[in-house]
């Protein structure tokens, strides 16, 4: 039988240097996720990064699960770097699990777009669209994490945060995360980058959250937000 296991020197050798997507946060070939109250615009932030990465010439695919306001697709109008999909069903009656569905059509983008970087929105509503283990967004990323592992993307994962223990798995299942609570209009208020694994925090202007400037419009992400936390694990 062929040896497929590689000794150290090979593996590091195998290695290529990770590019970073958002603020030291979400770095190439890892899976991140954005988790706010369900009062909070997630689509917007989650938007904001795909957009800053098109702006710099990276195309992302962001898979939506709910059509988008009229204030994102106006922003998106005309951007070559990016691809939109929302999944659906073929009839009213279709009875194919909807997570399955997406995983569907995910595993396709990936073999026929070239796209490398994927934003999906949002997990919870995949979840309530699907039925036994796929009902549980934990279960869910996953199945995220396994298809980033086998292809070697980036994906960003969306999830309201319905519940804390909900929200702890995910987190936990995540290489980093990017955490967003109540919006506020206080100039004095920091987002911070905390290392998980050495629980040291280096705060960060809020400003410095999604870059708005090349988009020229008015849009909910724009909001000043308190607590808003980025976090990344050596694991």
């Amino acid at each position: 039988m062929k040896n497929r296991f590689k000794l150290a020197d090979s593996y590091l050798s195998s290695l290529t240097q990770v590019s970073d997507l958002y603020n030291n946060i979400w770095f190439e070939n890892t899976t991140a996720l954005l988790h706010a109250p369900r009062n909070i615009d997630k689509s917007s932030i989650a938007m904001d990064i795909a957009l800053r990465l098109t702006n710099n010439g990276t195309p992302v695919f962001y898979l939506t699960t709910a059509r988008l306001s009229a204030g994102l697709l106006h922003r998106i109008e005309g951007n070559l770097h990016l691809y939109v999909h929302q999944p659906t069903f073929s009839s009213p009656d279709d009875p194919s699990d909807y997570a399955d569905i997406v995983f569907k059509d995910l595993e396709e983008a990936i073999k026929t777009t070239g796209v490398r970087v994927f934003v999906i929105d949002s997990i919870t509503r995949i979840a309530d669209l699907s039925f036994g283990r796929n009902a549980s967004p934990a279960y869910l990323m996953k199945r995220l994490i396994a298809l980033q592992t086998r292809y070697r993307i980036s994906i960003l994962v969306v999830a309201h945060d319905n519940s804390k223990a909900g929200t702890r798995a995910l987190v936990n299942l995540s290489d980093s995360e990017i955490n967003v609570s109540e919006p506020t209009d206080s100039p004095s208020n920091k987002k911070t980058a905390k290392d998980k694994k050495t629980n040291t925090t280096t705060p960060t202007p809020v400003q410095d959250y999604p870059s708005r400037q090349p988009f020229g419009m008015d849009h909910p992400s724009q909001k000043q937000y308190k607590n808003a936390s980025g976090t990344f694990s050596n694991r």
